[in-house]
């Protein structure tokens, strides 16, 4: 099923406002945390939410042109692998030590598109993922039920495994760095 391109311009719409949001949220949080006692205003979510605006606009132009991507060249890949490429290829550096014009542009595209996506936070990106993923499972949840009880238990141990593990190695990388 094909999505209509203006329904799916909205959604990316939608979500960038909503990871602009969680930025912001974000932002606040972390900077109260580290400056307690200081008084927050709504200004310091109006100007996270501005700042982070740019690098949002960059990875939302970035989705865009994977998904058009998809559309136009007729491989079956998924739209994310020509998002992740147009992103990678976005933010290489220019060749090391190249003083030739094409190496500079790239530094300078590089480093202006790491600059304004570094404003954005990881964590008000995984929001509208995980809701997408939830609104998609609960699509198919009369096969989910088919699947009866057992499909509920093995789940539940991948997601405690899989928590489990990312602690595990959280935990060693930042003994390991002595942020622990």
């Amino acid at each position: 099923m094909k999505i209509n391109l203006w329904h799916l311009l909205g959604m990316l719409i939608v979500s960038a406002v909503m990871v602009l949001c969680g930025n912001a949220i974000i932002y606040v949080s972390t900077y109260v945390n580290a400056n307690p006692g200081v008084p927050v205003g709504f200004a310091l979510y109006v100007n996270n939410f501005v700042r982070s605006i740019p690098g949002m606009l960059i990875l939302f132009g970035f989705t865009f042109a994977g998904v058009l991507c998809k559309r136009c060249i007729p491989l079956q890949l998924p739209a994310a692998a020509y998002i992740v490429t147009i992103g990678c290829i976005l933010s290489i550096p220019g060749a090391p030590n190249s003083t030739g014009p094409v190496s500079q542009f790239m530094n300078v595209l590089s480093g202006t598109i790491m600059k304004h996506v570094n404003e954005v936070s990881f964590m008000s990106l995984t929001t509208p993922v995980l809701a997408y993923a939830g609104l998609s499972l609960a699509k198919d949840l009369g096969a989910l039920k088919e699947s009866g009880w057992k499909l509920v238990v093995v789940s539940i141990f991948v997601f405690i495994g899989t928590f489990i593990g990312s602690a595990m190695i959280a935990d060693v990388v930042l003994r390991a760095t002595g942020q622990v």
